[in-house]
């Protein structure tokens, strides 16, 4: 069994709107019965826009990646994102004797992490037994994969809902594959559409940290 880390994390960007400052641009003039649509949308107009909460605009701008060589437990935390889509690999009907498991650097070091994910797959062989004539149908054996199972996923997401989904998930409070995982699609959208990117971080990025005595440590973003 291949066991992956974090930093093998593979996230590619498949779409993106175009134009996206001026996409923005064009919805401000509308509310505001403007017409000066072949401008774009500047950063202290996105900046406005993000502090006054009039980020419905941002919906107009669409993404979607595809995300590759990540955990089961992450795809449990990124669909916790609501106001996205969501198409993932199905243990269902593909067969997983095949994928890898992702885990930290630290724990693949582990002979530990080795014997309980190999004894994992072990027994999710011996339930699917010959092909011909399985001991138990994919979509009940799938129950004793780990939640270390690799999976790959395709996320649409609009620009508002990514800027609150990175503030949440910056955060030094995340776990270091969502963190990790975070960190990249920030730096794919920021070189896409920095008028708006530019200003997107946790909430300790501009000094607002809600966590109460749940905030983090560092009580800072890098």
């Amino acid at each position: 069994m291949k066991i992956l880390t974090y930093e093998d994390l593979k996230v590619t960007l498949l779409r993106a709107t175009d134009e996206p400052a001026q996409i923005v641009k064009r919805a401000v003039d509308i509310t505001m019965r403007l017409d000066r649509s072949n401008e774009s949308a500047s950063r202290s107009l996105c900046r406005f826009l993000l502090d006054a909460e009039h980020t419905s605009l941002f919906e107009h701008v669409a993404y979607t990646f595809l995300i590759e060589n990540v955990s089961r437990s992450f795809l449990a935390q990124i669909t916790r994102q609501r106001m996205s889509s969501f198409t993932s690999a199905s243990q269902h009907y593909q067969d997983y004797r095949d994928y890898p498991c992702v885990v930290s650097k630290d724990m693949r070091g582990e002979q530990l992490t080795y014997d309980i994910l190999d004894g994992t797959y072990d027994a999710y062989e011996d339930l699917m037994g010959d092909c011909m004539d399985p001991l138990m149908p994919k979509e009940e054996a799938r129950q004793v994969l780990p939640n270390a199972a690799a999976v790959n996923i395709m996320w649409t997401i609009n620009a508002r809902s990514l800027a609150l989904f990175l503030r949440h998930r910056l955060c030094n409070r995340n776990v270091a594959e969502m963190k990790n995982f975070a960190e990249t699609v920030l730096s794919l959208v920021s070189g896409h559409f920095p008028e708006l990117f530019l200003w997107v971080g946790p909430q300790c990025s501009d000094g607002s940290c809600k966590q109460g005595h749940l905030r983090c440590k560092e009580g800072k973003w890098r």
